[in-house]
Order: structure tokens, then C-alpha cells, then sequence
């Protein structure tokens, strides 16, 4: 029990004497691990993804961010008679949000854009295109590193929005939990 309110402590000794100022630039990557649910009644993916951002603090702790994540899979497909192929897919979300930081401890919100496209070769080739729009959230911690580099901890939580456009129909029900770390550098 020692050790724990000495973790604390420390931790909340570090995130006291942090902050980003006004114009300080961030560039930020993470490789996660995914557990991806695209509809309400079946059971979740797990895959791993790439996101990426660049951020700008307008005023002290307070950071408007550019977002960008990107996936590709190829993966087996079973199609109705009984027959196996492959899918590939490309995901590509775009997104802005802002990140409030209250010492190395961060939370974060933005909307994102989706464009999804999935091709499965079977003797058809059926091409498959969609977009939604999603609401995001996040919770992390900044691990200093050296100077102005930290590693990044984190747990995002997406959400669908609205219809889907393209070929897809009906309500985005997607939910998507994501836990992962990465890297990030501040650029004073």
C-alpha cells in the first residue's frame, strides 16, 4: 500500500510542474491494439490500427488538434455459396477536436469523418463504399521521456453519428474502444 501512495504521490508531483504554453506545437503517433464492434449484434474484431495528429495550444493547456487514422486489412471472406475470398479494405478517418491538459494528464474530444472502402475478389469483385461521421473521446497520460518527447498512454472511445452515405443504409451504431500507447513530441 506504501508503494502505491508513492506512485501517487510522484506522478502528482510530476504533473504539477508540467505545461504546455501557447504556440507549442505537438506531433503525436500511436500503434494500438483494437477491439472493433461495427454493429450493435454481432461479436467485436480485434485488429491493430495506426493514428497520427498534429496539435497547436491556443492558450496554455489547451491544444486544437488535426487528426488522422488510417487502416488497411486484407482478411479472409465467406460469402453466401459457400465460397472463400479475399477482402481488403481501406479506412481512413479524418478528424478535428481539441485536448485539454492538466499536467501530463490529458482529455480529449473531436468529430471525425470516415471513408471506407472494401473490395472482395470473388467472381463478382463486389465493391463496397461508405461514409459516417463518428464523436470521439479520450482519456491519456504523457510519460516524459527526454526533453520534449513523452510516451503517450491512452484509452479512446468512438461512437457513430447519425446515417450513413455511400452504399452503406441505416443509423452508424458502430462503437469502437481502443487502448494503446505511442509517441509524442513538443515542439516549443
Amino acid at each position: 500500500m506504501k508503494k502505491i501512495i508513492a506512485l501517487v504521490v510522484c506522478l502528482l508531483m510530476t504533473t504539477s510542474i508540467f505545461a504546455f504554453d501557447t504556440g507549442t506545437k505537438i506531433i503525436g503517433a500511436s500503434v494500438s491494439y483494437e477491439s472493433y464492434k461495427q454493429f450493435e449484434d454481432i461479436d467485436a474484431i480485434n485488429t491493430f490500427a495506426l493514428d497520427c495528429y498534429v496539435g497547436y495550444f491556443l492558450m496554455p493547456d489547451i491544444s486544437l488538434d488535426i487528426i488522422l487514422w488510417w487502416q488497411s486489412v486484407s482478411q479472409p471472406y465467406w460469402d453466401y455459396y459457400k465460397d472463400t475470398s479475399t477482402s481488403k479494405t481501406n479506412d481512413i478517418l479524418i478528424g478535428v477536436g481539441g485536448s485539454y491538459y492538466f499536467g501530463n494528464i490529458y482529455g480529449t474530444a473531436a468529430i471525425l469523418y470516415e471513408l471506407y472502402s472494401s473490395k472482395t475478389e470473388t467472381k463478382s469483385d463486389d465493391t463496397w463504399k461508405q461514409n459516417g461521421m463518428f464523436l470521439g473521446f479520450g482519456v491519456g497520460y504523457l510519460l516524459p521521456v527526454v526533453e520534449n518527447v513523452f510516451v503517450d498512454i491512452g484509452v479512446d472511445y468512438m461512437m457513430g453519428l447519425g446515417k450513413y452515405s455511400g452504399d452503406a443504409e441505416g443509423d452508424n451504431k458502430e462503437t469502437d474502444l481502443t487502448i494503446g500507447a505511442g509517441l509524442v513530441v513538443a515542439i516549443p
